[in-house]
């Protein structure tokens, strides 16, 4: 079995090391944050519960790590270079499709998204990190498209143009048309690991460099930016963003100001970040996840597992929470609350 990894292709042992250093600092504000922004400093849930309470199903996935959820099925991009499809009426693994082809394993990206039609994954080959677009049906490869995806780019959004990733070590951000596979690119002016993207707006992170960039997601035109200590996995809701950083979970409005920030909540460089319709939730590096509500910024729930598990991502549907677990090779379902 493949021992996990989440550090990009490029400058990947120095990309840990740094994160390992934010991630060890303290959760108090840093002078990044403005005085007159109000500081959650304690995030104490409103619920707690544990992974044996809400357990529904542990599926054997080896190598999982990133998720989506398509065309009636849980879909697994593992570090192995496999799609995985399982279904949430058996919890059972009911097919793969290999898509990562180079000949040096350890080269096997990370990354995949969805839209109504297709699953989209991260492929690499002997000519470089691409992307590919899967049939749900058949679990065939449509089509793949060389863009020169950053290696760990591990969420993979889509606007109405199509299927946004970051390319060129990270300096640009691109688009995929999905009818035809065109792909548009346009420069960040920072070398970036993730994106996440909502509407007219595409937002990147630079944990490396300490920014955030957003884009028009019409123009591919730079019309906000923000420092913050290395912001990391960002997603979209309501009006705004939340991104987390080496202060912590940080909320940012559409303009990226910042109106508060959860000191010791972290997903960290092996966890996950992930919006609802009505929820935030975040899964920390040993498998804690924990559940916020964006409109009042209240901490609702943490879900905690019995022994802390290594990296993982996590995804919410099918009326369920599911998680994977890289090193233990799991793929774990949890009941929701209520």
């Amino acid at each position: 079995m493949l021992t996990h990894h989440r550090a990009p292709l490029w400058g990947r042992i120095s990309i840990v090391a740094a994160l390992a250093v934010v991630a060890g600092c303290s959760s108090e504000p840093t002078a990044s944050t403005s005085p007159s922004v109000p500081i959650t400093t304690s995030a104490a849930p409103a619920t707690t519960a544990t992974y044996a309470e809400r357990q529904q199903a542990v599926i054997s996935v080896a190598n999982g790590d990133g998720l989506a959820a398509a065309a009636g099925a849980v879909w697994v991009k593992t570090d192995d270079g496999r799609v995985v499809r399982v279904d949430p009426r058996t919890n059972r693994v009911t097919g793969e499709t290999k898509v990562d082809t180079t000949s040096d394993e350890n080269e096997y990206c990370q990354g995949i998204g969805a839209d109504r039609a297709s699953v989209w994954a991260c492929a690499t080959g002997d000519d470089g990190i691409g992307v590919v677009q899967l049939d749900p049906a058949t679990r065939r490869i449509v089509r793949r498209v060389a863009v020169d995806k950053v290696f760990d780019q591990l969420a993979m959004p889509f606007t109405s143009r199509g299927l946004w990733v970051l390319t060129a070590n990270g300096s640009s951000a691109g688009v995929v048309d999905p009818t035809t596979g065109r792909f548009t690119s346009y420069p960040l002016g920072v070398r970036c690991l993730q994106l996440t993207a909502q509407g007219d707006r595409v937002v990147a992170t630079s944990a490396t460099e300490g920014k955030v960039v957003a884009l028009d997601a019409t123009s591919g035109a730079v019309v906000a930016n923000a420092s913050l200590p290395a912001p990391r996995l960002a997603v979209a809701a309501g009006d705004g963003f939340w991104i987390d950083t080496g202060d912590g979970l940080t909320r940012l409005s559409r303009e990226l100001a910042v109106p508060s920030v959860y000191g010791n909540l972290s997903a960290g460089s092996n966890g996950d970040l992930i919006a609802t319709a009505d929820a935030i939730w975040l899964r920390s590096a040993d498998g804690t996840i924990t559940k916020l509500d964006p409109g009042t910024g209240e901490v609702v729930e943490r879900i905690t597992p019995e022994q802390p598990l290594t990296a993982g991502s996590l995804l919410i549907a099918f009326g369920s929470i599911w998680t994977t677990s890289s090193d233990e090779g799991t793929l774990t379902r949890l009941r929701l609350a209520g």
